[in-house]
């Protein structure tokens, strides 16, 4: 990632490490430039003024407000929260236990939040609450509040927006955001007063008018944290915690779609086959396996999803069944289309034990497995007949009758459908060995 507008979508960046940004009286600040699509600029007069050059994070520049500086942002950036968005602020905090705005954006002096962060409130230390709308999404664990060097990030889905600080969103920082677009806002204060002003460093502010994937987001918290110096501080969890962004390339990682047999909630966690797909790619592995679901369920979920539609998807799905009404095939084309990727893999149905040769079940099946490899054709893998191969007299689990019934023998079979641990690891290998087939 070169720079933040690699991802579509940037409207606001005021960047305080870009000097031609900035506009100064020695070393007090009278504007600042956004450099996102929306335009437009942050000003201060007088002694609201910040300082510049005066202050770095990392090695670079920061802007410096020492409780008694605000800087008020142009209305060019006002609509920016008139629809889900996804917000990043980079700081740090002087002061500990002393509660003080970030930002605040209002619909109008003395009305509704909009967005903001607000940290140590009400006096009392590592809480960090971020707004969309008038509710607080609440961190109230949050030793980052004080004293270290931050990136949080507002993300907006529809009905849930979330808090994240360096990449970490903890147990309840979530909630119902409200979305409508700005009269005012306001770095480093409140725009109704001059009580609880910022007294610390910002170093950047950018968003993006869309709800950012997760892995987006993650890009770009790496991104920040590098370029400011503090990946270290980054959560573990975020991929981009111990590799520098700017230098390594992205690799696409993976979300499951499917019914039991890709939750595998009837195996231990680490043998179900998303978790050691994980594990051998060193990619990060969604798995969004619902057990009894059927396609038209799976594909109803995957086609409202927000999180993961930038990922390599594995689909499978038909098990169980279509809904009356529909069928698996087109709940499976119409997930592939959705906000389509060029990069995913079918995974076709599994018969029971039940459904030998010659029997309605197994000629359904079959019959479903054809006309998906008709359609999908490199990119389908027909699980269920791979799993029977290894039945033959040469395989790894010879049994002459079910081998020949085209079913999965007893001893792989935990109930007369779902398959054992060492069956069901199989799936990995295939969907592991298909990716590499394609380039993925």
């Amino acid at each position: 990632m070169a720079a933040l507008t690699d991802i579509p979508g940037l409207v606001i960046d005021f960047d305080a490490a870009d000097a031609a940004t900035i506009s100064a009286t020695g070393a007090l600040v009278n504007t600042w430039t956004n450099k996102g699509s929306y335009g437009g600029q942050a000003t201060s007069t007088s002694t609201n003024r910040p300082s510049t050059g005066t202050r770095q994070m990392g090695t670079l520049n920061t802007l410096d407000f020492n409780g008694a500086n605000h800087m008020d942002i142009s209305s060019e950036c006002f609509p920016l929260t008139a629809a889900a968005y996804t917000l990043f602020r980079v700081w740090y905090n002087d002061l500990g236990a002393v509660a003080s705005f970030l930002d605040l954006g209002q619909n109008a002096l003395a009305g509704s939040v909009r967005t903001g962060v607000q940290t140590n409130v009400g006096n009392v230390a590592s809480r960090i609450y971020q707004y969309s709308g008038s509710t607080a999404i609440t961190d109230g664990a949050a030793p980052e509040s004080s004293l270290t060097n931050v990136v949080t990030t507002l993300r907006g889905e529809a009905a849930l927006a979330y808090n994240y600080v360096n990449g970490q969103t903890r147990s309840g920082a979530n909630g119902a955001p409200t979305y409508g677009a700005m009269g005012v806002w306001r770095i480093a204060g409140d725009p109704d007063n001059t009580s609880s002003r910022w007294n610390g460093a910002i170093s950047e502010i950018c968003a993006y008018s869309r709800t950012l994937t997760l892995d987006e987001q993650a890009l770009v918290e790496g991104f920040l944290a590098w370029k400011y110096g503090f990946q270290a501080n980054l959560f573990s969890g975020n991929e981009w915690a111990a590799k520098d962004p700017r230098i390594n390339a992205k690799i696409d990682n993976v979300v499951c779609w499917g019914n039991s047999f890709t939750e595998n909630a009837f195996l231990a966690s680490n043998l179900r086959w998303p978790a050691i797909l994980q594990t051998n790619t060193g990619r990060k592995v969604s798995n969004q396996g619902i057990g009894g679901q059927t396609s038209t369920q799976i594909a109803a979920r995957a086609n409202a999803d927000v999180k993961y539609t930038d990922r390599i998807r594995i689909i499978e799905a038909g098990t169980n069944g279509p809904d009356a009404g529909s069928d698996i095939q087109t709940d499976i084309a119409s997930m592939v289309a959705y906000k389509p990727v060029s990069k995913y893999i079918i995974l076709g149905v599994v018969r029971t034990k039940n459904e030998t040769v010659g029997t309605a079940g197994y000629n359904g099946k079959v019959a479903t497995n054809a006309a998906l490899l008709a359609t999908y054709g490199n990119k389908f893998i027909d699980i269920m007949e791979l799993a029977v191969e290894l039945q033959a007299p040469s395989g790894p689990f010879p049994d002459a009758t079910a081998y020949a019934n085209r079913v999965i023998q007893d001893a792989l079979l935990l109930d007369t459908l779902h398959w054992t641990a060492p069956l069901m690891a199989y799936i990995e290998l295939w969907v592991r060995q298909k990716m590499a087939a394609l380039n993925y």
